[in-house]
């Protein structure tokens, strides 16, 4: 395995179209047909697709509308509770966004626990989460793989099944004029299925993709949210009287965001494979069918980029144009996550007419708001499940 720890290297090697995806290898079961899984005119055609949801004005709708109250419903028993953990309350936030823009409906009416239903979902997600990063994982990878598989089926029958069907029942509706293109779902499910001939996609691939959106949207930002909180924190010790401003000043606090994602990449090593011989810019030779670590989190801190303190958190980093504040935490090229915008919006100089904050400086601001601040009778601790950086429990309290 060659590993690659420079900047320049590291976006050389995410631009190659020579190189495929490998991270994903041994939970190969579950990401089969995944666009992140994908590679070639495969993997540009889907791009393409679901290109179409992902737009600009898809994220401002959800920035305007759909995340603050998802927000406010998720943080209002906390708050008047006076405390709650951080992994959780972030969990299900963006556990709920995730699986309103993969199409995945929550089955409601009387006699359904709405929170258990919930539950059972998320539960259904780690599951999947772990399976799917098994290279990441610690204890019997096989006996992970498995439960995957069932964890992927449970989720076909209880979830995936009964949204496709209202989905195609719509889609009937608008192609004989008794539904309008706006009276659509705005999500991932409604895409594929307006368009699985063209692609030739079958139903399996279809469900693996669908059920791939909401748990690596929902854990890669929870997991952002819960590392930018801990440096804001930080920082409050040592500046209490900058409380007010990461309280209300959206673009400060998504500094403090983009920074603690520069930090801490949800994904530290993206692994490929060359599907010939090839060389980078540098001069570095990769014979065929090698496998090269891209060391995200290395090339993030690479000084020559980042300067002397790259290791240091420092949201008033001067930065080189063309260096995105977040360094390669949401990959680059053909392959860079497509939820990127959602999940960490843009830089104030990229906003055409709306300046997107991101879900997870939205949730930081509204936690601000409200209080928060670790629990001093109960510090957090790590996760030691994982062998990423990863925090298992962090209390806070509010007012």
């Amino acid at each position: 395995m060659i590993t690659l720890t420079t900047y320049q290297e590291a976006r050389d090697a995410f631009r190659r179209r020579d190189f495929r995806q490998a991270l994903y290898d041994d939970g190969h079961h579950l990401m089969r047909g995944v666009i992140v899984n994908l590679h070639g005119d495969e993997h540009i055609a889907r791009r393409r697709l679901e290109n179409r949801l992902f737009r600009r004005d898809t994220f401002t709708w959800y920035e305007r509308d759909r995340i603050p109250r998802i927000i406010d419903a998720v943080l209002a028993g906390p708050i008047a509770a006076g405390r709650g953990d951080l992994l959780p309350l972030a969990r299900r936030t963006m556990t709920t966004l995730s699986i309103d823009v993969a199409g995945v409906d929550i089955p409601a009416g009387s006699g359904v626990d709405a929170q258990q239903v919930f539950d059972r979902l998320a539960e259904l997600m780690e599951r999947l989460a772990r399976a799917s990063t098994v290279a990441h994982a610690t204890g019997d990878k096989q006996q992970i793989i498995d439960d995957g598989d069932m964890a992927l089926r449970a989720f076909s029958t209880e979830f995936f099944e009964p949204s496709l069907a209202r989905r195609m029942a719509l889609v009937e509706k608008l192609e004989v004029g008794e539904l309008e293109e706006a009276e659509l779902p705005r999500d991932v499910l409604t895409t594929l299925i307006r368009n699985s001939d063209r692609l030739e996609l079958d139903p399996e691939t279809v469900l693996r993709e669908v059920a791939y959106f909401p748990w690596v949207g929902s854990h890669s930002t929870s997991a952002q949210l819960v590392h930018a909180m801990h440096h804001i924190f930080v920082h409050l010790e040592h500046n209490p009287a900058h409380r007010s401003a990461l309280e209300h000043d959206d673009t400060l606090r998504q500094r403090f965001v983009h920074e603690s994602m520069r930090l801490h990449p949800a994904s530290p090593v993206a692994l490929r494979r060359a599907t010939e011989d090839t060389a980078l810019k540098s001069g570095r030779a990769i014979p065929a069918g090698e496998t090269v670590a891209i060391d995200v989190e290395a090339a993030n801190r690479d000084r020559e980029v980042f300067g002397d303190h790259a290791d240091a958190f420092d949201p008033e980093r001067t930065l080189a144009d063309g260096v995105a504040p977040w360094g390669l935490s949401f990959g680059y090229g053909t392959h860079a996550c497509l939820g990127q915008e959602i999940a960490g919006g843009i830089e104030p100089a990229d906003a055409i007419q709306h300046h997107l904050v991101g879900a997870v400086a939205l949730m930081a601001g509204a936690m601000l708001r409200a209080g928060a601040r670790p629990d001093p009778s109960d510090p957090a601790i790590n996760d030691t499940n994982t062998t990423r950086k990863m925090w298992g429990r962090y209390p806070v309290v509010f007012g």
